[in-house]
């Protein structure tokens, strides 16, 4: 078993308590992290699992979908994914999250983009 997958499966607990279970599952997630329809990296501290976004142009981001773990770990994991998307041929890293991210990301390059609002129907 990789590294990434065992990071994967000692956090899964913590990310399924994460996700919306109105909109995501963690048995979605599973099938995606198994079929490597997303990417996944890991370490003893943490896990981030993340998904290649393209554009219209052909531009890409690396587009970070749930992490979890402790805070310095998993930006040691950000760093990493961003240094792989880059390698990739990606333009850009995209983290749609808790407002506090922005807070935590702001001194590694990271600003607002755009803002999303969502209303329960």
């Amino acid at each position: 078993m990789s590294e990434n997958l065992a990071a994967y499966l000692r956090h899964r607990d913590k990310i399924a308590a994460l996700l919306d279970p109105s909109l995501y599952t963690i048995e979605w997630l599973d099938e995606q992290v198994a079929t490597h329809s997303v990417g996944c990296m890991g370490n003893d501290g943490g896990v981030i699992v993340f998904e290649v976004k393209h554009y219209p142009t052909g531009a890409m981001d690396v587009h970070g979908l749930v992490a979890a773990g402790e805070l310095e770990a998993i930006l040691g994991l950000i760093e990493q994914a961003e240094n792989w998307a880059r390698d990739a041929g990606c333009v850009g890293a995209l983290i749609a999250s808790r407002p506090g991210w922005a807070r935590v990301l702001k001194s590694r390059g990271y600003e607002p983009h755009q803002i999303a609002v969502r209303k329960v129907l």
